[in-house]
């Protein structure tokens, strides 16, 4: 019987994480916040990301802006509980790799 692998856990900062992942702009809100990344919990923006959460690998595309206990905080993947807002990056979160980013 195999032994279970604990993911990997990486930190990072806001800035190092956009310049390795590259958040894309969201084109159907010209006003959203993080310079035009952000994509809201509802309507036409969650369209978007469902789409993407729910791709064969587009899911490892998709990263949610959390209320945390010690602020906000990017975490990988579609999450739903304490949600403030979603990202979609170019490049892809690593499989198997958890991702906590200070904003």
């Amino acid at each position: 019987m195999s032994k279970p692998t604990t993911p990997a856990f990486v930190r990072m900062s806001f800035d190092k994480w956009a310049e390795a992942f590259k958040p894309i702009t969201n084109t159907a809100t010209p006003d959203a916040a993080f310079d035009g990344t952000m994509f809201e919990t509802f309507g036409s923006d969650l369209v978007d990301v469902l789409i993407y959460a729910n791709g064969k690998w587009s899911h490892l595309r998709v990263w949610t802006l959390v209320d945390g206990d010690d602020g906000q905080y990017v975490v990988d993947g579609y999450r739903i509980v304490n949600r403030i807002g979603y990202f979609i990056t170019a490049v892809p979160a690593k499989a198997g790799t958890e991702y906590e980013v200070a904003v």
